[in-house]
């Protein structure tokens, strides 16, 4: 298999323009090897990516380093794949707790007995940006059909309980008259 290395080269970049590099790395298929070294599969998608995160960089006055390379053999190749597996793993596990947190949020607010449209629309909020989250993680990394399967199971107890909340919130609104 092919790879796209990039080494990015900051050291006359601002903190913030740094952070602003790693957001826009973070939210690609790049796979961090080491600190400022990123690994991408060698696709057309891929190769865009890299120009745009070289483009973003030399912006901030940054250098971009740009490699085209193979594994040396299917041994370094497997380890590859299996760092860019155990990556994504940790994406979906943290997008599954992010979820949990939600459902626990809500919760929280039913047993307190917050039915006030304001927590409602910033619980709606909450489950649209979980959701564009969600969307990007299967566009980010090409995501198999278990996965996407896991985030939508994810997705959909969110908003069943917060369909329960919202119901609750109406309900309110009607015995008070409002």
């Amino acid at each position: 298999m092919k790879w796209i290395l990039l080494i990015i080269k900051s050291t006359n970049v601002s903190s913030r323009d740094r952070m602003f590099i790693w957001r826009n790395i973070k939210n690609t298929a790049a796979v961090s090897l080491s600190h400022s070294v990123y690994l991408l599969h060698d696709t057309e998608e891929n190769r865009v990516t890299a120009s745009n995160i070289e483009e973003i960089v030399h912006e901030r006055n940054g250098e971009v380093l740009q490699f085209f390379a193979d594994t040396f053999n299917e041994e370094k190749e497997q380890k590859l794949n299996k760092l860019i597996a155990e990556e994504i793993a940790a994406e979906i596990k943290e997008f599954s707790n992010e979820c949990e947190d939600f459902i626990s949020d809500v919760t929280k607010r039913i047993s307190n007995k917050k039915f006030k449209v304001f927590e409602l629309e910033e619980l709606s909020d909450d489950i649209h940006k979980l959701d564009r989250w969600r969307i990007k993680l299967i566009q980010k990394h090409s995501l198999d059909t278990n996965n996407i399967g896991t985030l939508n199971k994810e997705i959909r107890k969110c908003k069943e309980r917060l369909n329960g909340f919202e119901e609750k919130v109406l309900q309110k609104g009607e015995a008070t008259g409002q």
